[in-house]
């Protein structure tokens, strides 16, 4: 049998034999995908045959950073097709990405378990991973969104995309160089007043909204510049190249934490705002709410112990 099918047939039964929540399934071409279906038809047979679970109870999310594969995905009955914002250099930043996409989609919610099958990335046929895991295993995003569900919807949604970017810039960085950066979101008028301009504001005069691909394109070309964007609640980019000139409040933050952050922190003390930065060391991601770290997320690194590879 072909290594992936192995895989889809062994990741199918432990879906069923766990009661898992949801089957997880990566995929480049698609081909993975086709060896589920078939995996599913075998089951639906036997099902009328002898007294087998029910499949139908567990979400089957497939995911692809294929276009080309999720166009032919999205319109298959009985799984949810998600496409990822980008590729990830490793299985675990992999997992990563999909369990913030899943929370950003409502698919699964705390106490869920959840069985992945995955592989090499950027790499065809190198499916070669079950990996079980709880919602719960990842409490820093499961705080996160905790928070988002229970803010407005609308500037929990230019929240999420924020947060989409900052996942994209700490992965990919800019041409491959990391970079570090700083969103500033809501409670827009007061946050301006704390701030100047330390460049022309590249943004000035245009309707430029957060959820425009080409403002997000824009966004990505700015974000090696000094300064914070700062971002209204209905996602309007007001502009780039801030300097934050609040300072003092007794701001605590981890030791190693420079300037970008302590702005981050003040700005968020002293406003109704939440700011968002990214570490151009690491690359890890980190959200300020009251002046304090709400959440810190490293889409670099991920530990995993329920990682089984054939």
């Amino acid at each position: 049998m072909e290594k992936a099918k192995f895989l889809i047939k062994h990741g199918f039964n432990l879906a069923l034999e766990i009661n898992a929540d949801v089957l997880l399934i990566f995929t480049e071409t698609g081909k993975t995908y086709d060896y589920y279906r078939e995996q599913e038809a075998v089951h639906r047979r036997a099902r009328k045959r002898k007294a087998l679970n029910d499949f139908k109870n567990i979400k089957v999310v497939v995911t692809t950073p294929n276009e080309e594969t999720f166009l032919r995905l999205k319109n298959e009955p009985k799984i949810i097709p998600i496409l990822m914002a980008y590729r990830n250099n490793d299985r675990s930043s992999m997992i990563k990405q999909a369990v913030t996409t899943l929370f950003t989609n409502n698919i699964v919610k705390k106490g869920d378990v959840v069985v992945s099958i995955l592989g090499i990335p950027k790499l065809t046929g190198g499916t070669d991973t079950i990996s079980i895991f709880e919602v719960n295993d990842y409490p820093q995003i499961l705080k996160f969104y905790e928070f988002i569900s229970g803010i407005e919807k609308t500037k929990g949604k230019v929240i999420n995309e924020v947060l989409n970017i900052c996942m994209e810039l700490a992965v990919e960085g800019r041409e491959g160089t990391p970079v570090g950066t700083i969103f500033i979101i809501g409670d827009s008028e007061k946050v301006l007043k704390m701030s100047s301009q330390l460049i022309l504001n590249p943004f000035e005069g245009h309707n430029s909204i957060i959820f425009d691909k080409h403002v997000k394109g824009t966004i990505k070309e700015l974000s090696t510049i000094d300064g914070a964007f700062v971002i209204s609640e209905k996602g309007e980019v007001l502009c780039a190249g801030r300097y934050i000139s609040c300072s003092g409040g007794n701001i605590e933050l981890p030791l190693g934490l420079g300037a970008r952050h302590h702005a981050a922190a003040t700005i968020s003390r002293y406003t109704g705002a939440i700011a968002i930065t990214v570490s151009e060391s690491g690359g890890i991601i980190r959200i300020f709410k009251n002046g304090e770290i709400l959440s810190e997320i490293k889409p670099k690194k991920i530990t995993n112990d329920s990682e089984y590879s054939y």
